[in-house]
């Protein structure tokens, strides 16, 4: 007969606890300070309101910084340490290396390539190992791209040159609304 009893006092307990928290409203009165849910909104605006030309302004800044591998700063950039801190300036997150970069935004055909696309270059078709973004198309379908590359550090070159013709490897859009496919 106890154990009925304290079975049966338990579950009143725990009932009245339920109504009580059901009672309770599941929205707060004022919204909480989330600064993620901001940073997360502001890049979401960012991918619709952010021009190629905007990323190229401020990439221009920086011509002539000092190549230095694994580095996402001022002080050197590796390719997509560049990449990735001229899209974060703007609001918009890049994954860290040139594979990562790779998997985001949409594929694009050489032909449809805009300002501010990344291009990237590889040794092999399955390689990416190179990143850049571009700041020029012409109406013949080369363009120029800005990247930071080991011999020159942050500077401007042709999708033409020899170098870069031979290993393009494809190109991706992030802004306008691309998100990762």
């Amino acid at each position: 007969m106890n154990f009925k009893r304290i079975l049966t006092l338990s579950f009143l307990l725990i009932a009245a606890f339920s109504f009580a928290y059901a009672g309770q409203p599941t929205t707060p009165d004022t919204a909480p300070d989330n600064t993620e849910d901001y940073c997360d909104h502001a890049e979401f605006e960012a991918l619709f309101n952010v021009r190629g030309s905007d990323l190229i302004t401020k990439a221009k800044d920086f011509i002539g910084t000092p190549y230095r591998y694994g580095h996402s700063s001022p002080s050197g950039f590796d390719c997509s340490g560049f990449t990735s801190y001229i899209y974060k300036c703007l609001n918009i997150s890049l994954g860290r290396s040139s594979r990562d970069q790779w998997k985001q935004g949409l594929s694009v055909n050489k032909a449809e390539i805009q300002v501010g696309d990344l291009v990237f270059f590889g040794s092999n078709k399955h390689n990416i190992g190179h990143v850049g973004i571009v700041c020029e198309v012409s109406d013949d379908g080369t363009f120029k791209f800005i990247h930071s590359s080991c011999s020159h550090g942050v500077t401007i070159s042709d999708s033409e040159d020899g170098y870069y013709s031979h290993r393009y490897r494809g190109a991706r859009r992030i802004l306008e609304g691309s998100f990762v496919s």
